[in-house]
């Protein structure tokens, strides 16, 4: 939505369009707002906190706006609508060899983060990935806004992290989260998406010594993973620690990236393993130069 009464619609392979929707006024996305934060334990209010973020029930579409002065239209919204198409690992630029190597780096828990832009498909991806575990593994994912599939993990279990330090819905912070997770003995550890509040959290459950951890991040490159994105989500976040990039190349397995074409199709481009410092591919070139690229638990001391 780009003001009221007008409403931007992007449709894979169709591209953009303006609607018109005179009903949808100031007035009524913020009744919407209200509504959605009360139901999500969340605050919003138009003067004293105008900005939401959460899932629409049942539908599971991913909702975020913002009013007031800081939108010069007075408005920003965006709903991610979550659609029943699940791309196959062919429409993803996947074949055979790649196939094996991501399956092999899932069931080997390794460490792994899915890079990509805004709309590049990371979630979708990651859930794809978790398919490869079998159902009764300790999947534990943590979350701001749940969208990760693990509801077939008999064993596991999603947590749900505030967005405010004080709520009134009875849930807890990152910080708080990142305690509980590490005393409940999980096999995998996924993280939903990285930002200035979680990112702290993320690189304590990496020091942990826990394989099998997943996240997604907003990058361009896998490089860009290392160098910038972590160092400056800490940063925004106030939080200190050195040696970021050193850090995440010695206990980061696989960067996967993934990339949106303009005509709204996602293909993975980009694998690179940091321990190893080698490209698996890259631009879309496969690079794979024996079955078992990873280092084993024994060769690398873990």
């Amino acid at each position: 939505m780009v003001a009221p009464g007008k409403v931007v619609v992007d449709r894979r392979g169709e591209g953009k369009r303006i609607v018109d929707a005179p009903d949808l006024t100031l007035a009524r996305v913020e009744d919407i707002c209200k509504a959605l934060a009360n139901h999500t334990g969340v605050q919003f209010d138009p003067d004293t906190a105008p900005k939401l973020s959460c899932v629409i029930p049942e539908a599971r579409h991913r909702f975020e706006c913002l009013v007031g002065a800081s939108v010069q239209t007075g408005i920003s919204l965006a709903i991610r609508c979550k659609h029943p198409f699940t791309p196959t690992w062919e429409q993803v630029g996947v074949g055979p060899d790649l196939l094996g190597y991501l399956e092999e780096t899932i069931m080997g828990e390794r460490n792994l983060i899915v890079s990509g832009a805004t709309n590049t498909g990371k979630t979708t991806l990651l859930n794809k990935l978790l398919e490869f575990l079998p159902d009764d593994r300790r999947v534990v994912a943590v979350e701001d806004t749940p969208e990760l599939h693990i509801d077939r993990f008999w064993d596991g279990v999603g947590l749900v992290a505030a967005r405010e330090a004080s709520t009134s819905s009875g849930m807890v912070t990152w910080r708080e989260l990142y305690d509980h997770q590490m005393r409940i003995t999980p096999d995998h550890v996924i993280f939903g998406e990285i930002s200035t509040q979680n990112a702290f959290a993320a690189l304590g459950a990496l020091n942990s010594g826990i394989t099998g951890f997943s996240c997604t991040i907003h990058a361009e490159s896998p490089l860009q993973v290392l160098k910038r994105k972590f160092v400056r989500n800490i940063a925004w976040a106030g939080e200190r620690m050195s040696d970021i990039p050193e850090f995440l190349a010695e206990l980061v397995d696989v960067i996967v990236q993934i990339k949106r074409d303009a005509s709204g199709f996602r293909r993975i481009t980009d694998v690179y393993e940091p321990r190893n410092d080698h490209w698996v591919m890259r631009n879309g070139e496969l690079r794979l130069q024996r079955p078992h690229l990873l280092h084993t638990a024994q060769e690398d001391g873990r």
